[in-house]
């Protein structure tokens, strides 16, 4: 079978783009929870929480998963810690500056945490801290030996 040179071109480049559809742009990160204990140690977090509740908190929010999404009544819940687009981040440019964590909602979705961990900090300083998040209230104050590392 005779192959123009074009052809030729095309077929060579047919895995390069196979491949590119089979993986999405961004892919979801799921942690597990000593490396996200460990993360979180890096970034002075455990200084002023107790990390086995906060550990235990993001599993029961988002499973450690980078790409989390949930619909709560109006609002929408971003990311590995679950942040809210009622006023933390912004689901628009133009409102970025206005929200407290100064991010765009998506940018809670990719696989670098440091920007969301910098924001779950602005949430920690509430008074309520860690009850800020109802999964903590519910299924994070006692028996959690096994959210140690």
């Amino acid at each position: 079978m005779f192959q123009t040179p074009e052809a030729a071109k095309m077929m060579s480049l047919l895995p390069l783009i196979l491949l590119g559809i089979a993986l999405p742009a961004t892919q979801a990160i799921q942690y597990r929870k000593c490396e996200l204990s460990q993360i979180l140690r890096e970034h002075g977090i455990d200084k002023d929480i107790p990390l086995p509740e906060l550990i235990c908190t993001m599993f029961h929010i988002s499973g450690f998963d980078t790409q989390t999404e949930v619909n709560n009544n109006s609002n929408k819940e971003h990311g590995i810690f679950q942040i809210s687009n009622n006023g933390w981040c912004a689901e628009k440019q133009e409102d970025v500056a206005k929200s407290v964590c100064g991010i765009l909602c998506s940018k809670l979705l990719d696989d670098d945490i440091t920007d969301d961990i910098v924001c779950a900090k602005k949430i920690l300083q509430l008074p309520e801290r860690l009850d800020y998040w109802k999964a903590h209230k519910t299924f994070c104050r006692e028996n959690l030996d096994q959210w140690n590392c």
